[in-house]
């Protein structure tokens, strides 16, 4: 089977702009997430907090360009984790259907979940970087977002023996600065299921069944039980339409 062409694009406000006149921040491999601050971590709820904008951003990831595969193929993320109850369930769902999918684990949330992550290397996932706290890395310091890629790098090569190669910065903030700074392939999305804002697991399989197509990224969150009932279904309903599940690396592989 043929892989997927990609190349890099680098992208400015322009299409951003679109997005948001569509009236929400969606997929696009460019878009900026709403994330808040975790449950776990503040003991609240998970809701969204309006990011401010750089003037100027552009951000350099891959994208798909082209498809040349009779065989659909899409890319299941999930960000934030390791969670301790919802992943585990995610786990045990995805290998029941033989899927693999692409774990971007935030180090913070990784301490008491080590065995978690040796499970998702032992079951084929593809684990990424996602940060050591959910933060706009553009505001921060270079010296201090890269530490904190570091970090969690770190982590991560800790428990399973291996680097991770992709990151998924938070908000999908990014510039050249930092592109510059970390040897690791930067991974956004096309599709966001807008898990964390609807927490309604209907809601969220109808907004990505209606948006996906041959070669796209889905953004989820392996931290709230209803993502987990919704890619469980939305893995079960594109199946049956002849999708195949791969992870983010054999869609960049040509």
């Amino acid at each position: 089977m043929s892989k997927p062409k990609w190349k890099i694009r680098t992208l400015s406000l322009l299409l951003l702009a679109v997005i948001l006149a569509d009236g929400a921040l969606t997929g696009a491999a460019f878009a900026v997430a709403q994330h808040a601050a975790y449950p776990e971590r503040v003991g609240r709820a998970y809701a969204g907090n309006q990011l401010e904008i750089p003037a100027v951003r552009q951000v350099a990831a891959f994208v798909p360009e082209q498809h040349d595969s009779s065989v659909p193929q899409v890319a299941l993320t999930f960000d934030d984790g390791p969670h301790q109850t919802c992943t585990p369930k995610l786990l045990d769902g995805l290998k029941q259907r033989g899927i693999k999918a692409t774990f971007f684990l935030m180090g913070e949330n990784i301490a008491g979940k080590e065995e978690l992550v040796q499970r998702m290397q032992e079951e084929g996932h593809l684990i990424g970087n996602h940060s050591y706290r959910h933060i706009q890395m553009t505001k921060e310091g270079a010296e201090q977002a890269c530490a904190e890629i570091e970090q969690t790098e770190q982590l991560i090569q800790s428990i399973t023996g291996k680097r991770p190669e992709y990151l998924r910065p938070p908000y999908g903030a990014w510039n050249e600065q930092l592109e510059c700074r970390v040897n690791l392939t930067t991974v956004l999305w096309n599709v966001d299921s807008l898990d964390w804002k609807f927490q309604n697991t209907r809601r969220i399989v109808r907004r990505v069944e209606k948006d996906v197509k041959d070669g796209d990224i889905i953004l989820m969150h392996d931290i709230f039980p209803t993502s987990v009932e919704a890619a469980l279904q939305i893995v079960d309903d594109l199946q049956k339409r002849g999708y195949e599940f791969v992870t983010v690396e054999e869609l960049l592989v040509d």
